[in-house]
């Protein structure tokens, strides 16, 4: 199976567009009275907001528009989770589709890095997402990347949208609450809607329900921790926890933002294998105790030679890839002049890495090649 970012990155640019609307509604949502009301007045805004980005890119000083997106992304959408219960919203679209043993109700979702914590679940499952996926989460909490703006006046995590062409460069360095209070938020949705966790069955039909929409966990190993054995034990702390409540898990070997540690050509995929094997052992121990097989993905930044890397991670017991995480090559991506002009500034002072439509075609591709192979 793949799971394929390509195919499914429209609800992460929707997603992103909201956030970055934060800039003209964040302020508005404290003042709005009533439920509907803010509801109506973020999206709104938002949508006002995507269409004002290429002016305002080109009246303000790149630091200064980066600093504002920045500062806004993480208050707005805590405003857009608070506003999920505001009211209904249209039924949600079925498709009924079937991937990995496992019922979605489409193909529509949202990769990780939206979602740190959980705290947009209803939101996603309201709008109308075939599945979602929270994280990438850590075995303890951690800042991200911090980054001081406009000269100290506001420290936090990077990120911006590139106007012109719907992309989005983000450093954010996987900040997360730690893993503990994203299952507290995942358990707390699934009681709310009441959409348990699937058993993972091949050969039946896809349901059409609320029920139909898995929820993934993607996990990595703390940045924090510089001893590979310490890094592990982390992440198979995240995997014992999550199993008996996710669909699925992802586990990110791509993060851009991050140091992964290890070797390199051989080493490192030794050293992958490894990582992978005492994942998959993890799991499996788990199933054969009486719990779920719940599928295991491996999201990667570059799938190589994808014949080798899908035979590779198969016969280790993955269930699918994630192609691909964001990317770094920013020369190898064709983007409108303001758009380049924005990225050139951003990378030489946060890094980063590049996502949304820009990427697409190579996402596609490698997508298409994996599902060949």
């Amino acid at each position: 199976e793949v799971c394929a970012e390509a195919r499914m990155y429209m609800l992460r640019r929707t997603a992103s567009a909201c956030a970055a609307g934060g800039v003209l509604a964040a302020g508005a949502y404290a003042a709005q009275g009533g439920d509907e009301g803010r509801r109506s007045v973020l999206l709104g805004l938002a949508r006002a907001d995507e269409q004002l980005r290429p002016a305002l890119a080109a009246l303000l000083p790149a630091e200064a528009f980066v600093a504002l997106y920045s500062a806004s992304r993480t208050p707005f959408l805590g405003a857009l989770a608070a506003s999920a219960g505001c009211g209904a919203l249209p039924s949600a679209p079925s498709i009924g589709l079937r991937a990995m043993g496992l019922s979605f109700r489409n193909d529509l979702g949202n990769a990780a890095g939206l979602d740190k914590d959980g705290t947009l679940l209803d939101f996603n499952y309201a709008l109308g997402a075939g599945y979602a996926v929270v994280g990438t989460v850590l075995s303890d909490p951690h800042s991200g990347n911090l980054f001081d703006f406009l000269g100290g006046l506001w420290r936090g995590n990077a990120w911006t949208p590139l106007p012109s062409s719907g992309g989005a460069l983000n450093s954010l360095g996987l900040p997360s609450k730690g893993v503990e209070p994203a299952l507290r938020n995942i358990a707390a949705f699934r009681e709310r809607h009441g959409v348990p966790p699937q058993r993972a069955e091949h050969g039946r039909p896809a349901g059409d329900g609320g029920a139909s929409f898995p929820v993934g966990v993607s996990i990595m190993g703390h940045p924090a921790h510089s001893d590979p054995a310490d890094k592990l034990e982390g992440v198979l702390r995240c995997v014992r926890l999550c199993l008996p409540l996710a669909d699925f898990i992802e586990i990110n070997e791509s993060c851009p933002n991050v140091h992964h540690g290890g070797g390199h050509g051989g080493d490192a995929t030794a050293e992958l294998r490894k990582r992978l094997e005492a994942i998959v052992a993890e799991r499996d121990a788990a199933a054969r105790g009486g719990g779920r097989r719940v599928p295991l993905l491996v999201k990667l930044g570059d799938l190589g030679e994808a014949e080798g890397t899908v035979r590779f991670l198969s016969r280790l017991g993955i269930d699918g890839v994630v192609a691909l995480n964001t990317q770094k090559d920013y020369a190898s991506f064709e983007l409108p002049p303001a758009d380049r002009a924005l990225l050139d500034s951003y990378t030489a002072r946060y890094g980063g890495g590049l996502s949304g439509p820009p990427i697409l075609d190579r996402s596609s591709a490698q997508a298409a090649a994996a599902q060949a192979a």
